[in-house]
């Protein structure tokens, strides 16, 4: 569901992206605002905990799920 709605709202260009963040097994909560901030698997890796937390205005303890969700 999440799927079908966030696709119809992204152009093509942006689809890969949006199902590399949506095949992340995370909430889809949280997949909606990595999305809205426009992260990619790749991007997320490339902050800390710390700092995805912050990004995010989420706990650091969600930041580190994130972040091991983008490693799988």
């Amino acid at each position: 569901m999440l799927k079908s709605l966030i696709m119809s709202l992204i152009s093509g260009r942006y689809e890969a992206m949006a199902d590399d963040i949506i095949d992340m097994p995370i909430a889809d909560g949280l997949k909606e605002a990595l999305l809205n901030s426009g992260f990619t698997r790749n991007q997320i890796l490339t902050f800390t905990t710390a700092e995805l937390a912050s990004i995010l205005e989420i706990d650091q303890y969600v930041a580190n799920l994130i972040r091991n969700a983008a490693k799988e």
